[in-house]
């Protein structure tokens, strides 16, 4: 039956093929790609030189642009990238990269304000377009198809009115396990008549296969090396597509790749495909999930407690109240923007920041708004409460201090060259943060006023000590950075007193709940512990926990004795706070965990990027 199927299957399309011979109509496009427009680089001009030479071609039916538009999506660069693609005379369809939902000042919620989606669907001839990204937003980590991109790709196969239409698939990273849920996506599309994927990410053009599906990388519109950059032109006929290389306003290569249109498809090669392996679970059997809450968005938030109740927004907008006990809803606020920040909550007081440049405070009983902070730009922020005052920074520049209760404002400090993500932290009458300007902050928690600032990191923007949660004891402050770094600062008057690379960080890093060890996570494997109170770096231990190679900014929490952590391919790791011994792992899902909120030493509670919340729970049998 199975095999009569499959013959009567290849029969239609065989039909569908000789159809699309007669009416296919020969048309050419555009591609462009990874232009990454930045104040410190030629993206603009290479962007503008670009589109000012398609425009001249005059035989360009629409163009496709797939992603890393910027560098960092920061202050007005998306914008100027949208004023250079307006310029096309011809339709453009476009998808953010990693650059653009990553390091952004509005966790991707401006791409949306400037094209109105960040995904396309399109007709042309006889073949449909269709683009989506991964880009994971606001973290580091793997790339991610977000749950309700998913869903959407579902709503748009399940309800084809052709189900062997060739499709198109157009999107910025490869498809393989750089994205974390490759597989998802891959089992979701098996069937259709994929017959090629189109991305950007790598800058160079090159041909792949992707588990039965050809794959094709478009070079950059930078012009790096050379003297100028260059673009990808597809031409079109009855059967084929053909793949030249533009040199602008200079010359048409030769085609560089050539692929069929009208060949029969086959299924994907899924025993090819690199599944999560769980096996970890099996060598500690008594580590379970007590619940698991399901918000089916994206969620770059961390759940925080108070008594019996759980707090967590999502990038729907949404922020929910969860009943401790069994994680069922108690009540939800939405926005109707993106929240990207973890909240604060004091008594039955609420904070969070959201993509719509509101500050919000909610009673926590019932969800019922109590008052907002507007500010002038999208807000990504973490805030912090003390003595009934919020402390939270901004994307426009300024950080805050408002009064709880009422929402007014008590301070600001303003003239931060870049956009804050991080939570501050509260040290000796100081308040303390970081920003994508290169820059630690201390401000006089009083009254607002500058104390001292520390920028001695890497020199650019994307070195910054930004994304990690600044911690404090024995009189200094410590940051880890992209730099590589852990470095040591004085708290009194910000000077460094060490700096160390011996152990290659990113953005993690935790401190014991005693304050004697601040913990680092490397980018591969292992965890180290160093002495808070030695004036030069001290390795107190170092050990291998095997995690491979990590990239995500969770910071390490420590409770009751016992650290926790998560790791951007969904692996929660306990150890013990003074010695470093390893208690217990637990994979759940693939993709990145946030920062984890303990409970006590043998319960944590966490959120991940596909959008779900879990109590984990250390059983005794």
């Amino acid at each position: 039956m199975h095999r009569l199927l499959t013959y009567f299957v290849l029969l239609l399309l065989s039909l569908f093929l000789i159809l699309c011979r007669q009416t296919q109509k020969e048309f050419r496009f555009a591609w462009l790609t990874d232009s990454h427009v930045s104040v410190t680089s030629t993206g603009e001009d290479d962007l503008k030189t670009a589109v000012s030479d398609i425009n001249s071609l005059g035989n360009i039916d629409f163009v496709l642009v797939t992603g890393d538009i910027t560098d960092m999506n920061i202050d007005d660069n998306l914008l100027k990238a949208k004023n250079a693609l307006d310029e096309l005379t011809m339709p453009y369809y476009i998808i953010p990269g990693n650059h653009d939902t990553k390091w952004t000042d509005s966790g991707n919620s401006n791409f949306f304000d400037l094209w109105g989606n960040d995904k396309f669907i399109f007709d042309y001839a006889s073949i449909k377009f269709i683009g989506m990204h991964q880009g994971l937003e606001l973290r580091m980590a793997d790339g991610h198809f977000a749950p309700h991109d998913l869903r959407w790709l579902d709503s748009i196969l399940t309800n084809l009115p052709d189900k062997i239409q060739p499709i198109i698939f157009v999107t910025h990273y490869p498809i393989d396990p750089s994205i974390d849920n490759y597989d998802v996506f891959l089992d979701k599309i098996n069937g259709y008549n994929f017959r090629m994927i189109l991305h950007g990410h790598g800058h160079r053009n090159r041909l792949s296969d992707y588990y039965g599906i050809p794959g094709v990388m478009g070079r950059s519109s930078l012009r790096a090396r050379d003297e100028i950059g260059g673009y990808t032109i597809a031409e079109v006929n009855f059967d084929s597509i053909y793949f030249s290389e533009r040199t602008t306003d200079v010359k048409t290569s030769k085609p560089w790749a050539k692929l069929p249109l009208l060949e029969p498809f086959y299924p994907i090669h899924a025993d090819e495909i690199i599944r999560p392996n769980f096996t970890v679970n099996d060598s500690f059997p008594e580590i379970h999930p007590k619940w698991i809450f399901e918000s089916h968005n994206l969620m770059a938030a961390s759940p925080v407690i108070s008594g019996n109740k759980i707090f967590v927004g999502d990038a729907a907008g949404n922020m929910y109240a969860l009943s401790k006990e069994n994680g069922k809803e108690l009540w939800q606020y939405n926005t109707g923007n993106k929240i990207y920040g973890t909240a604060a909550v004091s008594e039955n007081w609420l904070v969070f920041s959201c993509a719509d440049g509101i500050v919000y405070c909610l009673d926590a009983l019932n969800g019922d708004l109590q008052w907002i902070h507007k500010t002038t730009r999208p807000n990504v922020a973490v805030p912090v409460i003390e003595n009934n005052i919020v402390y939270i920074g901004g994307s426009d520049g300024t950080f805050w201090a408002i009064d709880l209760k009422d929402g007014e404002l008590i301070w600001k400090f303003e003239g931060i060259k870049g956009y804050i993500e991080s939570k501050p932290l509260i040290y000796n009458e100081k308040v303390v943060f970081t920003a994508w300007d290169q820059t630690v902050y201390a401000l006089d928690k009083r009254d607002g006023s500058l104390v001292w600032t520390w920028a001695e990191g890497r020199p650019h923007l994307i070195y910054s000590p930004a994304a990690c949660w600044p911690v404090a004891a024995n009189g200094k402050i410590f940051i880890t950075a992209p730099d590589r770094y852990m470095t040591a600062i004085d708290a009194e008057n910000g000077k460094t007193v060490w700096r160390s690379k011996k152990f290659e960080v990113r953005e993690t890093l935790g401190i014991s709940e005693n304050g004697k060890l601040v913990y680092g996570q490397c980018m591969r494997d292992t965890v180290f512990a160093v002495d808070t109170r030695s004036k030069a770096f001290k390795l107190f231990w170092i050990k291998n926990f095997n995690f491979g190679y990590d990239i995500a900014p969770s910071m390490l929490q420590s409770k009751s004795g016992t650290v926790f952590f998560g790791t951007k391919n969904g692996l929660i790791i306990a150890f013990d706070e003074k010695s470093g011994v390893l208690r217990w792992k637990y994979k759940f899902g693939n993709t990145l965990i946030n920062t984890v909120t303990p409970i006590e030493s043998n319960q944590v509670l966490f959120s991940n990027m596909d959008g779900q919340v879990v109590l984990l729970n250390k059983f005794q049998f």
